[in-house]
């Protein structure tokens, strides 16, 4: 089961993602991610995949579907800290300039508003 915890820094939210992002909870995740781009003022929603312990491909696909709503709606989907494993199932599918990816802290600081 994975977990979202939200961090609201104004138009830009940051949720950390906990657990398996698996085909038993693909639609789930989705659903909350549009949730939160779908709230006002909202221009872009980063994903803290540093503690997800496993991805398979309906997960990948989860966040491409995501990816492709909020883009959309004029928002983005950036991914922060992505696990090797992630990376991996990124690099198997063929997308890993798919998404904008923050590597570390230094990175998603420089996005956040002062």
């Amino acid at each position: 089961m994975a977990h979202l915890e939200l961090d609201d820094h104004g138009n830009i939210l940051v949720a950390a993602l906990t657990g398996e992002l698996t085909l038993a909870n693909a639609t789930e995740v989705r659903s909350e991610l549009e949730r939160l781009f779908a709230r006002k003022g909202v221009s872009d929603v980063v994903l803290d995949l540093g503690a997800v312990s496993f991805m398979d491909s309906s997960g990948l696909g989860t966040l491409v579907a995501a990816s492709t709503k909020a883009r959309s709606m004029g928002r983005r989907l950036l991914l922060y800290r992505p696990t090797a494993e992630a990376v991996h199932t990124m690099e198997t599918a063929q997308l890993t300039g798919f998404f904008p990816i923050l590597d570390d802290e230094e990175d998603l600081l420089a996005l956040l508003p002062d």
